[in-house]
Formats: structure tokens, C-alpha cells, sequence
């Protein structure tokens, strides 16, 4: 009698054979799975060194960037004011206004002057007997004359040219201390000064005094009187020589290497708006670094200076109006790194930023279909500015960067106007490469008014 399961269409019971090749199957697939998962768990691990390595040329890059940003400043300084005598003419120029340094100059030029007669004798000489103890008094009155018309010597337009003439030949003198070479008459003295000399301005005063009948300096020869104060100071001239020179054969290359590192460091990043960030800090961060070396410096140029019977003030004045173009780049690099985080920010993600582009785009095509109802044919979209939208943005970006970075002596209100004109050039190609909205480039309310026929504000 045949088997009532068989009859009924069952399946049989699997044979101990069938189940062992079952078992060593699901092993297999087992151990299959678990070195599937092995190999996932290993993926990272063995990711992890890359990542890092990766993280650390990226990290390199912005700290050399911004270590190089106050030596490019300072390269492009030297390059551009100190070895160029009319751009050093002109910074030193306001100098001759300054009531420091006219204090400081109608001392040295009155000292000199009073260092070559005898003014107590010359009062004496003048003075009947009767009148001999008036000689002391005179004599403290004759010295305050000297000095009351020298001041006014130096606040005539006669010692601007004066002190402009000076200057230029100090320069020659400045550049041959800096450099080594003797290229004209004036050397730097041997304990490393740099001296202006403005003889020719006790000259001036000579003549001022004997119009007024004192003629006690007629006889002296100028080339006596050394009416000479100091500008630059240096023991170590030779380091300074060393360090100017290099300064002046990289000044051409730096502004590249600098540029060179950020754009690396954002390239590499796999967070690239990020990094464009951090390389508009680290370009700030530089900046800074000059401004604190630069306190530093003012604090060793007095130490230097007023050791050498500089006046305080005098020795400040001309510090600052020397390096006072490195200041006006400091602010500008501050100024140029908040408008880069601006700008990468309005370009960033956040509800915000996604907001305010919308609403741009939106104000591009309303301004767009107006000019067409208007006929105006010529403002309709450009297929090449629509297809090359987002290159011509990082072409003028790029472009506004590069013409900041070479401008001499940017100062904020200049990178304001070329970012306003940057954002100007990027509003063109937005109108010209305008394309059609979608239905939520406005957001959530703007959609509700479009479906109730009222239209987006």
C-alpha cells in the first residue's frame, strides 16, 4: 500500500545527507557574510591614516599661509616705500608739519647754531658798562629769540622743500646703509644711523635774524653748523642689511606662495567652505601678526632712538609716519577677511543664507519679465552666462581678491568699494543668467499666496 503522505502530495522529510550539504551551505554563506563585515569594519580603519594625513597638508597649508601673510606685507613695504625714494619722499613728507619734529629740529639747529659764538660776549660787546648786568637776562632773551625764529623758519613753506631735499639725499644714505652699496657721497655713520641733515635751514634762520639786525651768525660757515637728527638706528646694521635684502629679492614671489597656500589648503579640504573660512582667519590672523610685531618694533626703534638724545616724541612721530601704510594694510586685510566670511556665509547653507539667495534670484527674473513686457529684448538671458554662471563667479571672485591683494595701500574704505563693485558684477551675471523658478525657491508662504491666486511679494 503506497505511503498516505506520498498519496496526499507531501514533501518527504530531507535525508541526513541533504541536511548535512544544507549545514556546510549556510556555513559557507556565514562565513562568507563575516569576512564581508571584516572587510567593512577594516574599510575605516585603514581610511583613518589617509583622512588624517589629508587634514595635516590642509592645516599646513593655512598656518604657513597666514605665517607668510606679515612677511609678504612687510616684503611688499620694503619693495614698494623703502627702496623707492619719491614713494619715501612722500611718506616722510608729512613729518615737516609735525610740531614734534619742528620742536625737535629747532633745538638740534639752534644748539648748533649757539655752539659756534660766544653769545654772552657778543651781548657784552653790545652793551654800554653802565649796562653790563643786564648781560645775563639778554643773553636768556637773545637764546629765546633765536629759538621763537626758528620755529617760525620751520613753519614756512621754504623748510617743506627743505625738509623734502633732505629727506631725498637721506634716502640715498638710508639705501646704502640698507644695502651695502655706496653709491653716492652720504654714507651711514659708524654706529648705524641715519641722519637728515638740515644745515641748509640754519641758513634760512641766519638770514631771518640778521633782517632783524642780529647779526652774530653772519660769520659762521654753514657747513659748521650740523643741524642733523636721526631716522633710522641700528647696531646690528649688518642684520639689517641681510634682512632687507631678502625682503627685496622675494617680494615678487610671496604675494603667489601666499595665495598659492590658501587656495591648496581650500582645494584639498573636503569641507572646502569651510576651509574658505579658515583661510580668510588665517589671512586675518597674519595681519594681526604684523600689527603686534609692529608694536614690538616701535617699542626697540625709541629704545634705539631716544638712546641717541632723540626726543620721545619726535622719535614716536616719525615711527609712525614711516609705517604707517603697513597699519592702513593691516586694517584692510581685517576689513577683506570679514567680507569674505559674509560673503561665504550669505553663500552657505543655512535657512538664512538659502533665503536671501532666493529672494536675489527672485528679484533677477521679476526685473527680467518687467524688461520684457517693456520690450526690451537686449536684457533678456544669456545661454552663455547661464551655462557659465557658476564659473563667472569664482572668476570675478577670484579676480576681486587678486586685484586687493596687489593694490598698494587698500584701505577699508577701498575694499568696501570693490566689494560693492564685486557684488554689482555678480548681480549682472545673476540677471543675465536668470533661469526659471521653482515652485519653493520662495519658501513655504510665498507658495501658499501663489495658490491663493495672490501672488509672491
Amino acid at each position: 500500500m503506497p505511503d498516505d503522505d506520498a498519496g496526499n502530495g507531501s514533501v518527504p522529510d530531507p535525508t541526513p545527507e541533504e541536511l548535512r550539504k544544507r549545514l556546510e551551505a549556510d556555513e559557507r554563506r556565514i562565513a562568507e557574510l563575516e569576512a564581508e563585515n571584516a572587510a567593512l569594519a577594516a574599510a575605516p580603519a585603514a581610511a583613518t591614516p589617509k583622512v588624517r594625513t589629508h587634514r595635516f597638508w590642509v592645516a599646513l597649508l593655512l598656518v604657513l599661509g597666514m605665517l607668510l601673510t606679515p612677511i609678504t606685507i612687510v616684503a611688499l613695504y620694503v619693495k614698494n616705500e623703502i627702496g623707492n625714494t619719491s614713494r619715501y619722499v612722500q611718506t616722510v613728507k608729512p613729518l615737516a608739519s609735525n610740531a614734534a619734529i619742528q620742536s625737535y629740529v629747532a633745538d638740534k639747529v639752534s644748539t648748533q647754531l649757539f655752539a659756534q659764538v660766544d653769545i654772552a660776549q657778543y651781548v657784552k660787546d653790545a652793551l654800554p658798562d653802565k649796562a653790563q648786568p643786564l648781560a645775563g637776562p639778554l643773553t636768556s632773551a637773545l637764546e629765546g629769540f633765536v629759538r621763537t625764529a626758528t620755529m617760525k623758519v620751520l613753519q614756512t613753506s621754504q623748510f617743506q622743500d627743505l625738509w623734502i631735499q633732505a629727506n631725498r639725499l637721506a634716502h640715498t644714505q638710508l639705501v646704502n646703509a640698507l644695502t651695502g652699496e655706496k653709491s653716492g657721497v652720504v654714507v651711514a655713520t659708524k654706529n648705524g644711523a641715519v641722519t637728515v641733515d638740515l644745515s641748509s635751514v640754519a641758513a634760512l634762520v641766519e638770514k631771518k635774524l640778521a633782517a632783524t639786525g642780529i647779526d652774530l651768525f653772519k660769520s659762521i660757515p654753514i657747513a659748521r653748523v650740523a643741524g642733523k637728527i636721526t631716522i633710522f638706528q641700528s647696531n646690528d646694521l649688518y642684520k639689517a642689511r641681510r634682512a632687507f635684502g631678502l625682503l627685496d629679492t622675494i617680494s615678487f614671489l610671496l604675494p603667489f606662495v601666499v595665495v598659492g597656500c590658501f587656495a591648496g589648503a581650500i582645494f584639498l579640504s573636503r569641507r572646502r567652505r569651510r576651509a574658505f573660512v579658515l583661510a580668510a582667519v588665517g589671512f586675518t590672523l597674519g595681519a594681526l601678526l604684523l600689527a603686534i610685531g609692529l608694536s614690538i618694533g616701535r617699542s626697540i626703534y625709541l629704545n634705539a632712538v631716544t638712546s641717541n638724545n632723540v626726543p620721545y616724541d619726535a622719535a614716536a612721530a616719525m615711527y609712525d609716519t614711516l609705517v604707517r601704510f603697513l597699519h592702513t594694510s593691516v586694517r584692510a586685510v581685517a576689513s577683506l577677511g570679514f567680507v569674505i566670511v559674509i560673503a561665504v556665509f550669505f553663500s552657505g547653507p543655512s535657512r538664512f543664507a538659502a533665503w536671501f539667495r532666493n529672494r536675489v534670484r527672485w528679484v533677477a527674473n521679476w526685473l527680467g519679465d518687467e524688461s520684457s513686457k517693456a520690450g526690451w529684448s537686449w536684457l533678456g538671458p544669456n545661454d552663455f552666462v547661464v551655462r557659465s554662471k557658476a564659473v563667472m563667479r569664482i572668476v570675478v571672485a577670484v579676480g576681486a581678491f587678486v586685484i586687493l591683494f596687489f593694490w598698494k595701500h587698500p584701505t577699508p574704505s577701498d575694499i568696501l568699494l570693490l566689494a560693492i563693485v564685486t557684488l554689482l558684477v555678480l548681480a549682472i551675471i545673476e540677471f543675465f543668467g536668470r533661469e526659471p523658478l521653482g515652485d519653493d525657491a520662495l519658501g513655504p508662504r510665498s507658495r501658499l499666496a501663489t495658490d491663493a491666486g495672490v501672488g509672491a511679494p
